[in-house]
């Protein structure tokens, strides 16, 4: 029996596979809706584990108006016929009634886009794009990196500057995830995790939701296999995966543990306990700017009089403080947002 069905459990609660269940990700997710509802075409963008299909699979339910046709490039048979594949999605009310493809307005996703037939690009661009004979509503494309190399020039016009980028999770953000993982259906054992135990795996995810939920998935795997019957996570009820015994298990899996040690911690905590101790000056009145709604480089950079370059540097170095995330675009430029975590520092200024 594996660990998650001995805590009552029918599936894995840390399943790495995509989960329609958002944290930190609903200015994305506005953004994603906002252009299937306009008809156009837009590219997600993120890092492998980032929340990028799982936004799709949310959509997915979310909008149940709409057929989306799901496509993964890397997968695609030999000779496949995106007409056909859209025949597919009829429902049984269209085929009664003779309908060749489905009323329902498509959607196509396109994932792993970078691997995608040329071919395949044209012909879904013609289907969207037909004034006469549009059988495709909106196209979303979605890759790892920026760049965007197997496509036209027109293709890229088309898309201009819709591009919807997922962000790094702040640390309350990922543990809210475990949170929720684990504590459902009536079962809590996000509570078996020591606060620097969390701190550890938040650490060492560094951001990626997947490496969250596979380190955390690792640590009751290993505590299930090793004591069996007496493991302590379920033989005693006050027993809590401390800190070391967490970072000698993730050891075990290769893990970098090297990013949180337990002792800085415990000094940052007692240094850096204020909004004022833990920012600079300029730094304090940048996030202030930034706080009441999102701005654009261009917008900070007058209200803080500053120039548009010093901004720049500014939010660099904020964002390796977790203090600073992107809020998408607006008017084709990028806004900036202040983290959670810095809005519940500045309650307590």
């Amino acid at each position: 029996m594996v660990w998650f069905k001995v805590f009552g459990w029918q599936e894995n609660p840390l399943d790495v596979r995509p989960n329609s269940e958002l944290i930190g990700l609903e200015g994305q997710e506005e953004q994603l809706r906002n252009h299937i509802d306009k008809g156009e075409v837009c590219f997600l963008n993120g890092l492998t584990g980032s929340g990028k299909s799982s936004l799709l699979k949310r959509m997915q339910e979310e909008m149940t108006g709409h057929k989306f046709i799901y496509l993964d490039a890397q997968d695609l048979p030999p000779g496949f016929n995106l007409e056909e594949e859209l025949k597919k999605k009829r429902s049984f009310f269209d085929m009664i009634t003779f309908k060749k493809f489905p009323s329902k307005e498509p959607v196509l996703i396109i994932d792993e886009f970078q691997d995608t037939d040329p071919d395949l690009i044209l012909e879904a661009r013609g289907k969207w794009e037909s004034s006469y004979d549009r059988k495709i509503k909106s196209i979303i494309v979605a890759q790892i990196s920026r760049s965007l190399k197997n496509v036209t020039a027109s293709f890229k016009e088309r898309l201009g500057n819709r591009v919807i980028q997922t962000r790094t999770l702040d640390d309350e953000e990922m543990k809210e995830i475990l949170r929720i993982r684990l504590n459902a259906r009536g079962k809590n054992i996000y509570n078996k995790l020591h606060s620097e135990t969390l701190n550890l795996l938040v650490a060492c995810a560094d951001g990626n939701p997947r490496r969250l939920l596979e380190y955390t998935d690792y640590i009751f795997d290993f505590h299930h296999r090793k004591f069996g019957k007496n493991n302590p996570l379920i033989t005693n009820r006050t027993y809590m995966v401390s800190y070391w015994g967490a970072k000698e298990i993730l050891g075990l899996y290769s893990v970098n543990v090297s990013q949180y040690k337990y002792l800085e911690s415990e000094k940052k905590k007692r240094n850096y306990k204020s909004f004022e101790r833990k920012f600079k000056k300029n730094e304090r009145e940048l996030l202030l700017y930034l706080l009441p709604k999102p701005l654009s480089y261009k917008a900070l950079a007058a209200k803080c009089k500053m120039t548009e370059h010093q901004v720049r540097a500014f939010v660099t170095s904020l964002r390796k403080k977790g203090a600073i995330v992107d809020a998408g675009t607006k008017n084709r430029k990028k806004i900036l947002a202040v983290s959670n975590h810095v809005k519940r520092l500045t309650v307590k200024v």
